[in-house]
């Protein structure tokens, strides 16, 4: 990327901070999505018998955590800002000058990606310690997050390529929101599951990404298993990224 695209990914995300900051129930959201997230995980999991599948609670929620914040913080924020900043003629605005659109649509995601990280930062340092578990293998778990941020935001590009209004991003992102989590591991890990359909779920959008943060804390998968599920989640980005540069609208339908 060249300093000109970053210069414009700075101006981009310096606008989005100023209309973040001036509705201040934005930093309320910001706020208590991590702390309710801490509150609920350590109950749910509870239910599960983790030890039997020779799981460890603590490895288990970091994951859990990290994949909840991506699609919530980021991939669901990041679909809505698409579609209002597009029903408002910025995007259209911008096209005018001389922003390409990658630059457009990553400097509009910019400070969404950063509020995303800066949770999973924090929420999984308070984990760590609460369980008294700490990274192993901790570039497994930045594989993890970078493969899981660019997957996200692609998806969320090809999402807002679906809606017509702000008011239909609720129901585009409801796939995302509700069956996602339960095919990628998010909300049950695949060892739980029987056998052939952990395997296949292992191809499902998001799933390299859990592994690679869990094996962050276990140290559980060797080279080719990194490899493999960053392979898997860098495809899912390209086929969204795909979709979202053949169907994304830069300006409402007439």
């Amino acid at each position: 990327m060249t300093a000109v695209a970053l210069r414009q990914m700075g101006t981009l995300f310096r606008v989005e901070w100023r209309l973040f900051h001036r509705i201040r129930s934005n930093y309320v959201f910001v706020l208590v999505i991590p702390l309710l997230l801490l509150l609920g995980m350590r109950f749910v999991q509870e239910q599960m018998d983790l030890a039997a599948h020779g799981l460890s609670a603590g490895p288990v929620m970091v994951a859990t955590a990290a994949g909840i914040l991506l699609i919530f913080s980021l991939y669901s924020s990041v679909t809505g800002l698409y579609v209002a900043r597009r029903e408002e003629l910025v995007l259209k605005r911008l096209r005018t000058g001389e922003v390409a659109d990658p630059v457009i649509l990553a400097g509009g995601a910019s400070l969404y990606v950063a509020i995303a990280v800066a949770q999973i930062v924090v929420v999984t340092a308070v984990l760590s310690v609460m369980f008294g578990v700490a990274p192993r293998q901790a570039p497994a778990a930045l594989l993890g997050l970078v493969t899981g941020v660019v997957l996200m935001t692609a998806m969320a590009a090809a999402t807002a390529a679906l809606c017509r209004t702000v008011e239909s991003v609720m129901v585009a992102t409801l796939p995302a929101i509700f069956v996602l989590p339960m095919i990628a591991g998010i909300y049950i890990p695949r060892e739980v599951l029987p056998d052939n359909l952990g395997d296949i779920l292992a191809y499902a959008p998001l799933s390299g990404t859990i592994d690679l943060v869990r094996s962050g804390w276990t140290a559980e998968l060797g080279l080719a298993g990194i490899v493999t599920r960053v392979l898997v989640d860098l495809v899912w980005a390209g086929l969204f990224a795909w979709v979202a540069a053949k169907r994304f609208r830069w300006e409402p339908r007439t």
